[in-house]
């Protein structure tokens, strides 16, 4: 069991760490890659000899990076007895005669330090696994609104990891997840943090948190379309997708109005059925605005193979898997199976549903451009009357950029094409003609719409009426696609 220590504790053991160089960014040099050691990879023998020399950074990465355990006679001089003693006393490293073993691994993200199981766990098939910060849920993290928040809930916490980084913009984060040994993680890595204002609950979907609404919750379920139910963190019990439209359809009952849902789920595509479909049944009736953002999709035997190659190191039992995986999905019409990621937000009125597959999925900081996409949506709501978006200013945001293609012609280089392109957030963008490039260039907040667009159809020598209903119909999809900013004129 991990043991919190007193508070001032946790603030000295980080300490350690970062004055030996156990971060995310010096371990990414000093490795070659922050990789995790793996029999899949094959890279153990590697990692062992970048840490043979008997240096703290290299005890500390060969207890809580590789999962090796020490003899303390060769620890002498490179680990203080005064780490060595709180390392102990929270049980990150038990003792057992002359050698010294670690308890959990414990990963850098960022400027935070995350306890959890090793992998090696899954050679022991532990089902209470709780696994360490993975692709999908620092995926989750970027995306995360991240405007003050009096009430959070992080609904299958694992670790906490999330809970951590919510923690920062909330006033209250309450954690909860179904496996104990999650919980208990997740308490021992908010202390190690210095974080005081979580709250954990343990518990299967909302109910323990029931009868309570939050401004934002973010969850990163376990979402595995698979027929196994080996390990809590991404395995369910519920046939294909139900989880995930379960916790769809039970989120905005928890949602205060303005509150926003961020989910990673997976779902299935069933013959017969467009995969549009299956999740926009999801969405009817929620009380909620939604955008469904569609990336990557996999046919039923390259996922089975995908799946199985994450969770079993025991390469003798593929073939009885992948049959087994193969069989559930024949009985269940499983044409496909999709990711993504799945944004509501609780609003009265008559809601809206965006459901598309995104652009390669940028690097930065997501939330921000949730939140204008949502902005943008109310918006084009607002000024659905053509008179009102003729009274405003757009003004194209800065991060757009025209490219034009030119072809040599006769010598001479004549434009081809024009593309309208954002060069931040999704990388979406826009064919336009070279006349409406020229429009959409003049249109920087100085002017209203309807000013810009009978300047421009006088220029075009084209008839108003005819310029302002083509104009403002684009306008409108730019305004979508976050191209513009519309302040009141």
């Amino acid at each position: 069991m991990l043991t919190p220590l007193p508070s001032e504790s946790s603030q000295r053991l980080r300490a350690f760490f970062t004055e030996a160089g156990y971060t995310e960014p010096n371990l990414r040099t000093y490795l070659g890659a922050a990789e995790l050691p793996s029999r899949r990879l094959r890279n153990q023998p590697r990692l062992l000899d970048r840490t043979s020399a008997p240096t703290l950074l290299n005890a500390l990465l060969r207890w809580f990076w590789l999962g090796c355990a020490q003899n303390k006679s060769l620890l002498a001089g490179a680990v203080p007895d005064e780490l060595l003693s709180m390392l102990l006393e929270t049980g990150l490293v038990e003792a057992n005669g002359e050698w010294l073993t670690a308890a959990a691994m414990v990963l850098p993200i960022d400027d935070v330090l995350v306890a959890s199981d090793h992998p090696s766990a899954f050679e022991q098939h532990q089902s209470e696994l709780v696994l360490w910060p993975n692709p999908t849920s620092k995926f989750l993290n970027r995306f995360a609104v991240r405007n003050h928040s009096n009430a959070t809930l992080d609904l299958g916490a694992g670790g906490g990891i999330l809970s951590l980084y919510a923690a920062r913009h909330s006033d209250l984060v309450t954690a909860t997840d179904l496996n104990p040994r999650a919980i208990t993680f997740a308490k021992f890595n908010t202390w190690l943090n210095g974080v005081d204002n979580i709250e954990f609950l343990t518990g299967d979907c909302f109910a323990p948190v029931s009868g309570r609404q939050f401004d934002l919750i973010l969850s990163n379920p376990p979402f595995f379309i698979t027929p196994q139910t080996d390990y809590l963190f991404c395995d369910n019990p519920i046939d294909l997708d139900g989880l995930c439209r379960r916790l769809v359809k039970e989120a905005p009952a928890h949602l205060n109005e303005g509150g926003y849902m961020q989910m990673l789920c997976e779902w299935a595509q069933i013959s017969g059925q467009p995969w549009e479909e299956r999740i926009a049944e999801w969405l009817q009736d929620t009380g909620c605005d939604a955008w469904v953002m569609k990336g990557w999709t996999q046919n039923p035997a390259e996922y089975a193979q995908h799946r199985i190659s994450e969770t079993s190191s025991d390469a003798s039992k593929d073939a009885g898997q992948y049959e087994g995986y193969m069989e559930y999905y024949n009985r269940h019409g499983v044409e496909a199976i999709h990711d993504g990621l799945i944004v509501m937000r609780r609003r009265t009125g008559t809601n809206w549903v965006r459901i598309e597959e995104v652009p390669k999925i940028p690097t930065s900081d997501m939330g921000k451009v949730i939140l204008a996409s949502f902005a943008a949506h109310d918006l084009l709501e607002a000024v659905q009357e053509d008179a009102k978006l003729l009274a405003m200013s757009p003004q194209l945001v800065p991060n757009v950029r025209l490219e034009q293609i030119c072809a040599q012609v006769e010598g001479r280089w004549q434009p081809e094409a024009f593309t309208l392109r954002l060069i931040t957030g999704f990388p979406f963008n826009i064919t336009v003609q070279p006349l409406a490039a020229e429009f959409l260039g003049a249109l920087d907040g100085t002017r209203t719409a309807e000013e810009a667009i009978q300047s421009f159809a006088s220029a075009a020598n084209a008839p108003l009426e005819t310029v302002r209903r083509e104009c403002l119909a684009m306008i409108r999809k730019l305004i979508e696609r976050g191209f513009f900013v519309v302040p009141a004129s």
